[in-house]
């Protein structure tokens, strides 16, 4: 199994400096790692040169779902896995283990649960649910794995939605009864959104954008509200 880790970003150097490192060393040359950035203005690109082994895609646009597909489709080997990562995130020792195994034993596409990298007792709530099926205890920072099987029958995340992006494809995939699988283990997230806007407000904002995309919202209109209520990098 070749796993290809894609890094969608904008301005995330300082994150990039400390994950790279971190991902090639587990990584252990059984795959690839593809930046892919979405315009950014900070050091991101010369990061990403510096660490050697990685590779730095400048995406035609800006949008998570648009760059992620854009680095995937630079690998099409039919063992192919494509492992989404955050750059404010950190998976557990062991990742390619743990999803080397989900695909073989049949769930070709999955997440981890997460915790926070903070001791904040409330964070710990949002992190217990994260163990939990169901759509509303999802998101991109638990990570996404896709087996290129299951990539093609998807037809990759929607290029034309700016916000919602993961909670979409996963929905897909149970429309499809695509297996997915919650690894039971923890990838580390900053609670860097909490700390600037406190857990209520975040909490709130995720709960209306949540609720705006069930009843099938216009993008801008999420894109705008998440914005107006959240302070963000």
């Amino acid at each position: 199994m070749r796993l290809h880790i894609v890094i969608p970003v904008v301005n995330e150097a300082d994150q990039l400096r400390r994950l790279l490192p971190y991902l090639l060393d587990e990584l252990n040359g059984r795959g690839s790692i593809t930046v892919a950035d979405g315009g950014s203005t900070d050091d991101t690109e010369e990061v990403v040169r510096r660490s050697g082994r990685v590779g730095y895609l400048a995406c035609a646009a800006t949008g998570r779902g648009r760059q992620m597909n854009e680095a995937a489709a630079l690998h099409d080997d039919p063992d192919d896995v494509y492992y989404f990562v955050h750059a404010d995130t950190r998976p557990p020792r062991g990742f390619y283990t743990d999803i080397r195994r989900s695909v073989a034993d049949g769930s070709p596409m999955g997440c981890y649960r997460f915790r926070f990298d903070s001791e904040n007792p409330l964070l710990a709530v949002n992190a217990f649910f994260t163990r939990f099926g169901g759509l509303a205890c999802r998101g991109g920072d638990q990570s996404l794995f896709v087996a290129r099987s299951a990539w093609e029958q998807l037809g990759g995340f929607d290029a034309d939605m700016d916000i919602m992006e993961d909670y979409d494809i996963i929905q897909r995939a149970r429309r499809l009864q695509l297996p997915f699988r919650v690894i039971p283990r923890a990838i580390v997230v900053s609670d860097r959104k909490y700390h600037a806007n406190g857990w209520l407000r975040v909490q709130w904002a995720n709960l209306r954008l949540f609720r705006m995309y069930q009843r099938g919202a216009p993008q801008r209109e999420m894109v705008e509200t998440y914005r107006r209520m959240l302070k963000l990098r």
